[in-house]
């Protein structure tokens, strides 16, 4: 089975709830080349439940998980395009970082300088109003970017290198938020409101996913070439991925966050994250994190079928960003598509737009896999070629916006199929009671390997 390298611009059980109370997302774990951060924590905070009863119906692990997802009325531009080493951006993104650091160093070094404690409080002081503002710069520099993408002035290249840039930056000042508490613990007579630092390290996570660290790793050349996806609306954005075996998924939606809100109770923010991905809920779950203080609380869950990192927002009480690492496995394919050539078949196993689709290709009669050469065409425009499916006959791929056509080219004979892209399972903007109570059941599980269909019907 090959998993084509694509970046898309989509029984309860709980072992333990860890609580932050100051030092935010210490940055969500990713895949691939950026590395893995375990999901674990070391506090020792009793379990939480959401105080709201979440039903269960039926088995979890058949149901297609919720995604917090640009509203389709909303969607301003999307794209798919073919992306490589640059070494312009590559050369800018390492010297962003490198001025990020340097300004951290400067920063340290003008407190630990003070002449009196009363000096080095204001340095203090003023450090930490400096970091506010440069966090409330980074989501303006993003909502910037993409409404220059939606208004056509931007290429889709142009909005990831800028994705990429807000998120090396807020891990350079999340990095200096960690100081400023390091100097403010040993500046006699300066109480930092703990809050305040924890909702300044829990706001730059939501801007750490897995994507921007991948595509951070393919514009420098870490990584092989990508093809990119990206969906945009006012002030909201989508990305996700295919990376081996894994699929990868980021979503921001800045029109439903306030972030002027008073602090809530943690089961609050579960309580929001339970109603907002019910199917997660009620899936075995490792372990489940709760970040709290300021007007963001990061909720991580590590689950069954892959983890789940949601950002509540205080105020609106709404999830406003979310990252999402699921196993090709786990996902459920709810729409199917057919072709048959002379001597070959096409199954086009479709999840929703920005999700993967599994591509397999067998030989009409014996039923065996076929090594086969896929393009895609979306709507009326040019095929363009995918790469191909390998001994075992599948190739994952990530669905487009609109309807498009899987063509396959094997011993001489092709296939065609059409496909509609359906619409994902989206996160409601206001969670209701009763569709907690009743989720839309999802057909029997017909395999369990990664390398099966996953079609459910």
């Amino acid at each position: 089975m090959r998993a084509l390298p694509v970046i898309a611009v989509a029984l309860l059980l709980l072992c333990s709830a860890v609580v932050g109370a100051t030092g935010g997302l210490a940055g969500s774990p990713t895949n691939g080349a950026a590395g893995t951060a375990p999901l674990g924590g070391t506090g020792t905070a009793p379990a939480l439940e959401p105080s709201t009863h979440v039903a269960q119906t039926g088995d979890a692990s058949l149901q297609q998980i919720n995604v917090l997802d640009v509203p389709p009325r909303s969607v301003e531009r999307w794209g798919i395009e073919q992306q490589y080493v640059d070494l312009g951006p590559a050369l800018g993104l390492s010297a962003n970082a490198t001025t990020d650091h340097l300004q951290t160093r400067a920063m340290v070094e003008r407190v630990e300088s003070a002449n009196t404690t009363a000096e080095r409080r204001e340095r203090l002081e003023t450090a930490l109003q400096d970091l506010e503002a440069r966090v409330d710069d980074l989501d303006e520099r993003q909502t910037t970017a993409v409404a220059a993408y939606g208004r056509g002035e931007a290429s889709a290249r142009e909005l990831l290198v800028t994705l990429v840039r807000v998120s090396i930056a807020a891990e350079e000042l999340n990095d200096r938020r960690n100081r400023i508490e390091e100097l403010a613990a040993d500046t006699r007579g300066f109480d930092v409101d703990r809050g305040r630092l924890a909702s300044i390290g829990n706001q730059l996570s939501a801007f750490r996913g897995p994507v921007r660290a991948h595509a951070a790793a393919v514009l420098r050349g870490e990584a092989d070439p990508h093809r990119f996806y990206l969906a945009t609306g006012p002030r909201s954005v989508t990305v996700s991925t295919v990376l081996d075996d894994t699929y990868l998924r980021e979503a921001y939606r800045g029109d439903l966050r306030n972030g002027a809100g008073d602090a809530i109770e943690l089961e609050v923010a579960l309580d929001i994250v339970a109603a907002s991905y019910p199917v997660i809920w009620n899936t075995t779950r490792e372990q489940t994190q709760v970040f709290g203080g300021g007007e963001t609380y990061p909720v991580r869950i590590g689950h069954s079928r892959g983890d789940l990192t949601a950002f509540v927002d205080s105020d609106a009480r709404v999830v406003y960003a979310e990252h999402q690492r699921r196993p090709l496995a786990s996902m459920v394919a709810d729409q199917r598509a057919e072709g048959t050539g002379d001597g070959v078949r096409l199954v086009v196993n479709q999840t929703y737009p920005g999700g993967p689709a599994q591509v397999r290709v067998v030989d009409s009669v014996t039923g065996d896999p076929i090594d086969a050469t896929v393009s895609l065409a979306i709507e009326t425009g040019d095929a363009t070629r995918l790469g191909t499916t390998g001994d075992d006959g599948v190739l994952w791929t990530l669905s487009p916006y609109r309807r498009y056509t899987v063509t396959v080219e094997a011993q001489g004979e092709s296939a065609e199929a059409v496909v509609e892209p359906g619409a994902p399972p989206r996160v409601d903007r206001e969670p209701r009671a009763d569709d907690n109570a009743t989720p839309t059941p999802t057909p029997p599980l017909v395999a369990d390997s990664a390398d099966a269909d996953v079609y459910h019907r």
